[in-house]
């Protein structure tokens, strides 16, 4: 989830707020500490990019806007999302919905019910997971052979959105049996810190640096080593969300059969772009 958005203007007074979660804090506050982290990073000339917290992150980006003026947007996130695709987020919400304002006023009050509920589905993907939903059949039908072939060694895939929101999520009963489905946030954020990765690697293994091959994806919890998956970026960029990237995940043996998936890219571009 992403939690908090900021929109915070050239002097620092906050002219745009959105609040996802229940954790209530004096959005004042939260803009100072923004501006405060982004003004320190200046003074040490050292490039401010995420901040972490216990369980979530906060990204400080500036924008230019006319010519004069700086905005921050400061947005805070679960931890298992992907940097990246959150600052994809932050220019597409700006572009889209702020650069056109003149901001002359900068007390003016932007927090209207239509605005809202647009940032809103931009930050929580739901164009995307609308798209999925439609075309559902079209995503199954290649997956879940995948995953039900059991010389295939693979007993689930998640797709997620560029960000690593999860939109769709299977496995066999097996799986599902020991691991609730809502844990595959917990695997895929312990893969990224574990790795001290802001991105998800093309073709990379959710292993441990001295993983002996073949443990299972089950086998993590016994054992003192890290085998959750392999990790494939489908870099499909679909036509009615431009500004997504699937990334698809698979869980199980860390050696994956490699002509079960060389194929998958190819199969969502013909069906879905």
């Amino acid at each position: 989830m992403i939690r908090k958005f900021l929109l915070i203007g050239d002097s620092g007074l906050l002219q745009y707020y959105i609040n996802q979660d229940q954790i209530k804090i004096d959005a004042d506050l939260l803009s100072g500490f923004a501006k405060a982290l982004y003004e320190v990073s200046r003074e040490l000339t050292f490039k401010l990019r995420t901040v972490g917290f216990e369980k979530n992150k906060m990204i400080v980006e500036d924008i230019t806007h006319g010519g004069t003026k700086t905005f921050l947007i400061a947005t805070i996130f679960d931890e298992y999302h992907i940097a990246e695709g959150i600052k994809n987020k932050i220019h597409y919400i700006y572009d889209n919905f702020f650069k056109t304002m003149d901001f002359k006023d900068e007390t003016q009050n932007l927090m209207t019910v239509e605005l809202n509920e647009k940032i809103a589905s931009v930050l929580n993907d739901t164009s995307l997971k609308s798209y999925v939903t439609r075309n559902i059949v079209s995503f199954t039908s290649i997956l879940d052979p995948i995953i039900f072939e059991e010389e295939n060694n693979i007993c689930a895939y998640c797709l997620c959105s560029s960000s690593n929101e999860v939109i769709l999520f299977n496995g066999t009963q097996k799986l599902l049996e020991n691991r609730p489905t809502e844990s595959i946030e917990n695997i895929i954020k312990e893969y990224l810190v574990q790795l001290k990765l802001d991105e998800v690697p093309q073709g990379d293994k959710f292993v441990g640096l001295d993983l002996p091959f073949g443990l299972d994806y089950l086998d993590h919890d016994t054992s003192g080593e890290k085998t959750l998956g392999v990790v494939i970026n489908t870099s499909i960029n679909l036509k009615e969300e431009p500004n997504n990237e699937l990334l698809l995940y698979f869980f199980g043996k860390n050696i994956l059969i490699r002509s079960c998936v060389l194929n998958v890219e190819t199969r969502l571009r013909e069906q879905l772009i």
